[in-house]
Formats: C-alpha cells, structure tokens, sequence
C-alpha cells in the first residue's frame, strides 16, 4: 500500500513540473512564444506616460495610433516606447525578424535581442507580440 501512496505522489509531482516546465518555456521571450495565437496585426500597449496606443509595423517602422486622439495625432516611428510586465519603461526598435530592446530607453547603455515584446494592454494584462505578428 505505501508503494502505491509513494507511485501516486511521484506521478503528481512529475506533473505538476512538467506543467511548470511547459508554461516557463511558452512564456519565454528569447524564444517563440507558444501561448499566444500567431494571427494578431496590431498591439493595444500603455506607453510610459499611461497613454493607451495601438501599433503595428509598416514598412520597417512602428504606426502609432493613439487612443486619446484629442491629446495625440498618429504618426510612424523607429521606435516603440511601452511598459513590461514588471512595470519597468522599456524601448523597442526592430531589428529583422527581432526586436532590440533598451531599458528605459537608453540606448548607450546594455540592450537585448527578443523574439517578442512582453508589454501590457490596455487591461494591464500581460501580452506577448513578435515582429511576424505585428507586420501588415
């Protein structure tokens, strides 16, 4: 009977890890993102100053549009300014089938490949974008 309590225990763990192991690597931003569909054109992001913006890529450059067209006006850009999922302002530019990417916007200082861009919506829910995605 213990052998059989012992059998049923390991067979939970090794589930409960590998499902772990599963949403840590689907989640991942240096590789493709596996949790989210591929058919989205566009991003809905909060930029660093809590303005709501849409964006796509057209041509090599981020289109802007923003939610608030009183206060902004659409416009096309190098570079994308957005919030991650920690919080943290981070800058994005496109850089081939990747994206680079300067925290806060600092380019001089130490930037990083990604696959995909983890920002927030407009909800404050996590989201995950790659440049095949945002291309129209």
């Amino acid at each position: 009977m213990a052998k059989v309590i012992m059998l049923l225990v390991a067979a939970v763990l090794a589930t409960v890890v590998a499902a772990r192991l599963a949403y840590n690597l689907s989640t991942a931003s240096d590789g493709a993102p596996t949790n989210q569909p591929w058919v989205y054109d566009k991003m809905e992001f909060v930029a660093w100053n809590g303005e709501k913006w849409t964006a796509w890529i057209r041509d090599g450059r981020f289109e802007l549009v923003p939610r608030n067209p009183g206060k902004w006006s659409r416009h096309s850009n190098v570079s994308l300014a957005f919030i991650d999922w920690a919080g943290e302002p981070w800058q994005a530019k496109i850089d081939g089938e990747m994206f680079l990417l300067a925290h806060r916007g600092d380019w001089k200082g130490p930037t990083k490949r990604a696959a995909a861009i983890r920002y927030r919506d407009w909800s404050g829910r996590q989201q995950l974008r790659t440049v095949a995605q945002l291309q129209r």
